[in-house]
């Protein structure tokens, strides 16, 4: 490993520290405080979710764009299970990932099996998901979900709430997942060439399949902790869980694993993205610019992996 790949590695971090130094140099009475760290991780706790759960087919060589949606529906089933039909927690959870289960085996049979085009035929499911949850909450928002759900999500250790510490938890699994297990790397050189890993002995629809099914139960998890941590369900939701986790796991292909989807990069992306989003809004940007720097971080992130990949090739 010379210098230079090194320096690759550890680009994305040193500029995210460069950040976090600027912005307590420029807002020293806001920025570096301990509740504002606390409102970031917070803020990202679901978002940290979802950008694993896309890396899972991404890394596979797929698109879901359905993970935003499967979140909603999600947290809509687990407050209708809970708040209509007075279900209990447990029960209404377990329901709920086996709702993702499904999710993740339609998509699955669909692209792999079916041979449909992955980014095509997600948005499908996207818009699909919708339209069940608004059938199944009447398009309006539903209220009161219980004190067992609320405290699933918000419960508090070391002033952060649980879902933060789970978004870590699942961090360092995949993180061993991809690293360490066949399946990470039969993942990661089905992503890289199908013909190879077909020729490897490597199971590509297996892998493409579990992919599919593993980012909708992370998607159906988030949607759980969501409604714990919102106490309700909005079906219009969705569309506004998108664009983050996308961005920030293309960033995460700049760092650790220059090229590649990895956990940690993934990780260092999203914080980066709340960083610099924190920093501009203290300093009195409008809001609106928090698209623009998603969408234009996502968009440089996905031009540097395709430079990457041309330059590995």
């Amino acid at each position: 490993m010379d210098i230079i790949d090194v320096a690759s590695r550890l680009a994305l971090p040193a500029f995210l520290v460069l950040l976090i130094g600027l912005f307590s140099v420029v807002l020293p009475d806001t920025f570096p405080t301990a509740g504002n760290f606390a409102v970031m991780i917070n803020s990202q706790a679901i978002l940290l979710f979802l950008a694993l759960a896309v890396t899972l087919p991404l890394r596979a060589g797929d698109f879901d764009l359905s993970i935003g949606q499967a979140m909603a529906l999600a947290a809509m089933l687990v407050a209708f299970l809970t708040v209509k039909q007075h279900v209990e927690v447990a029960v209404a959870v377990a329901i709920v990932l086996i709702g993702g289960v499904l999710v993740g085996i339609f998509n699955g049979v669909l692209v792999v099996v079916a041979k449909l085009d992955a980014f095509v035929t997600t948005l499908g499911t996207m818009i699909l998901l919708e339209g069940l949850g608004f059938g199944l909450t009447n398009q309006q928002v539903i209220f009161g979900v219980p004190e067992g759900l609320k405290s699933l999500s918000r419960n508090l250790l070391l002033g952060l709430p649980q879902r933060a510490y789970m978004g870590w938890i699942l961090l360092l699994l995949l993180w061993y997942v991809y690293d360490l297990t066949p399946f990470g790397r039969h993942l990661l050189v089905t992503g890289e060439n199908r013909d190879v890993a077909k020729l490897s002995g490597v199971r590509v629809g297996v892998v493409r399949f579990a992919a599919f099914v593993g980012a909708a139960v992370i998607s159906a998890i988030a949607g759980i902790l969501l409604a714990g941590q919102l106490g309700a369900a909005d079906p219009t939701i969705g569309p506004f869980y998108l664009l983050t986790p996308y961005a920030a796991a293309f960033l995460g292909t700049t760092a650790i694993q220059v090229g590649r989807f990895n956990a940690l990069g993934t990780l260092i992306g999203l914080y980066l993205l709340i960083v610099a989003l924190t920093g501009l809004y203290l300093m009195g940007a409008p809001t609106w610019l928090g698209d623009v720097f998603n969408g234009g971080s996502l968009i440089a992130a996905i031009l540097f992996a395709r430079l990457t990949r041309r330059r590995r090739g």
